[in-house]
């Protein structure tokens, strides 16, 4: 068993000192390219702010009533909605094949299958860090506001703060949910942008859950949706400027690698071959794209066809 676990962590730390020295490189090759400034950002932020404040005085309050009338089948649908919206569907999966990825041995495969897995995975990980950073901020923020939910609404109000209660009751500003749902629609906008506007739609279907279901109130669910579209955000540009899953144009705006995942799902040969590539470098040998060099022949043609077409274009 030693043997086995020495090669599988051999191979994670090669694979991790690849795309760290990748990123150095890229880095070390862009022109330094400035954001907004901390006076803008403030700006925002306390812009924001007021907003979510604004939220909460005009709507709170008579959203906890109306949330106690809603039907059975509407309360049922939402709540379904609700569960849905628990962060551990996104980061499961996408921590898991983050780890795949990363066991395998990639020198041993083409470069087309090696680039899709790579910006796959690199998209896998920005998804897996985007929610779980978003919620992990918010969970932190959560114990120092202390904000009481809507099932202490009766005996306190809508605007009670009790900070570092640490108990379920006191935990509702911002939503958690609500951060998930916000990361899904700027993962939307930034990389799956035909699905945009049902990931958008998700995403506010998510936080219009928890009022619903009275887990919350509008200006958490508010600040959650911001919190985390804001952090993917940025997140996304701290991605680009090492080229990893993201890049810059010229003007700054983030573009979504997608190319090498476009090729590889362009063919149902090159999706063969993508496949394949995948068994072979977690199996560490060559087993099954051996037996599909015939198509691998005909995708290499494909792609210098390509080429040369967007060339003479």
């Amino acid at each position: 068993m030693r043997e086995p676990a020495r090669g599988l962590i051999a191979r994670y730390r090669r694979n991790i000192d690849s795309i760290v020295a990748r990123c150095h490189r890229v880095k070390a090759r862009q022109m330094v390219r400035s954001g907004p400034s901390r006076s803008e950002l403030l700006f925002l932020a306390a812009f924001l702010g007021v907003v979510v404040l604004l939220v909460g005085l005009a709507f709170d309050r008579v959203a906890v009533e109306r949330s106690r009338t809603v039907p059975g089948v509407v309360d049922g649908f939402f709540g379904f909605i609700s569960e849905m919206g628990k962060s551990q569907w996104e980061l499961f999966p996408a921590g898991i094949l983050v780890l795949i990825l990363l066991a395998g041995c990639w020198n041993i495969v083409p470069p087309m299958v090696r680039v899709f897995w790579a910006q796959f995975g690199a998209f896998a990980f920005f998804l897996f860090a985007s929610i779980g950073g978003a919620g992990i901020f918010v969970n932190i923020v959560k114990q120092f506001i202390g904000r009481g939910r809507p099932m202490t609404f009766e005996l306190f109000g809508p605007f009670t703060l009790e900070p570092f209660r640490f108990v379920y009751d006191f935990q509702s500003f911002p939503s958690g949910h609500s951060a998930t749902g916000g990361a899904l629609i700027a993962f939307g906008f930034l990389v799956l942008r035909r699905w945009r506007l049902g990931l958008l739609l998700f995403g506010l279907a998510i936080a219009a859950s928890r009022v619903v279901v009275g887990a919350h109130y509008p200006s958490d669910i508010l600040a959650g949706l911001l919190v985390g579209y804001t952090f993917s955000i940025w997140l996304a540009y701290r991605f680009a400027r090492y080229g990893w899953a993201f890049s810059l144009d010229p003007a700054g705006i983030i573009r979504a690698r997608v190319a090498g995942l476009r090729r590889g799902f362009s063919r149902p040969g090159r999706a063969t071959i993508v496949l394949a590539g995948l068994a072979d470098a977690l199996i560490g040998r060559p087993v099954w794209l051996p037996e599909l060099k015939p198509i691998g022949a005909a995708a290499s043609a494909e792609s210098k066809f390509d080429r040369n077409r967007a060339n003479d274009e």
